[in-house]
């Protein structure tokens, strides 16, 4: 069934594409060299018929062959136009097959490097599997916590180690954890960026700016070079909370 839907969206959004290419060309008078000289003699017989330089009749039959001869020319144009609009006399033929193989060839491209055989991963099974991983780590984040205290408070991996920690405990979900551990690091040695991270990972954590982390923002901000690839977020994050919070 998905195979389908994909094959007929692709159709779908070509739509646009075919009718252009098979869209009628009718002439317009202005764009037509020989409408316009027709249109011309016509005004000069009618001149000339007041002026009194022809008869009557031979107005008329002048005039009618003027209209003969630009039916003529109508009917040329006409057929020029249905032999424009023939995709295999000007290219559109090409065209066409260009714009068909173009879901072909990202359908062949998702078989060769995508996985379309694999089923979809119930979220049960991702939580089992976090809950696996989390349970495997758990020792060795009981080795890092153990190290980290036996550190010196001046030690420079001491910070590194709660970082660490902070970041494994982030990617387990616990932010709790995190946010104490990257907190311990910051009191250590104040990081604009850190400090913008722990804000950040506050606003996860409660879903919501927080005063807590309004206020880490803005001391990130005032110790942050103008340069701060995350400048602009944490200035839209203030100025968001001052506006809610005046």
């Amino acid at each position: 069934m998905l195979w389908i839907m994909m094959i007929l969206i692709s159709l779908i959004s070509l739509i646009p594409c075919f009718i252009s290419l098979y869209r009628k060309k009718y002439p317009s008078i202005a764009n037509n060299p020989s409408i316009a000289f027709y249109q011309l003699q016509l005004k000069e017989l009618e001149s000339e018929l007041r002026q009194e330089l022809i008869l009557p009749e031979e107005y008329h039959q002048a005039k009618l062959e003027i209209q003969r001869r630009l039916l003529n020319s109508d009917d040329q144009s006409e057929k020029n136009n249905f032999i424009s609009c023939d995709p295999a006399t000007n290219g559109h033929f090409f065209i066409l097959c260009g714009l068909i193989c173009i879901p072909l060839t990202a359908i062949g491209l998702y078989l060769l490097n995508g996985v379309p055989a694999l089923p979809s991963q119930p979220l049960r099974t991702r939580i089992a599997e976090q809950q696996k991983q989390n349970k495997d780590l758990a020792p060795y984040v009981k080795q890092l916590k153990e190290k980290i205290v036996t550190l010196a408070y001046n030690d420079p991996k001491r910070i590194e180690g709660y970082l660490l920690l902070g970041r494994i405990e982030a990617e387990q979900g616990q932010l709790d954890n995190a946010i104490q551990a990257w907190k311990t690091a910051l009191d250590q040695r104040f990081d604009p960026y850190l400090a913008a991270q722990i804000a950040e990972l506050i606003i996860q954590k409660n879903g919501h700016m927080t005063e807590e982390s309004f206020t880490l923002f803005q001391q990130a901000l005032q110790r942050a070079s103008s340069d701060a690839p995350w400048r602009n977020i944490a200035e839209q994050r203030v100025m968001e909370y001052q506006k809610n919070n005046p």
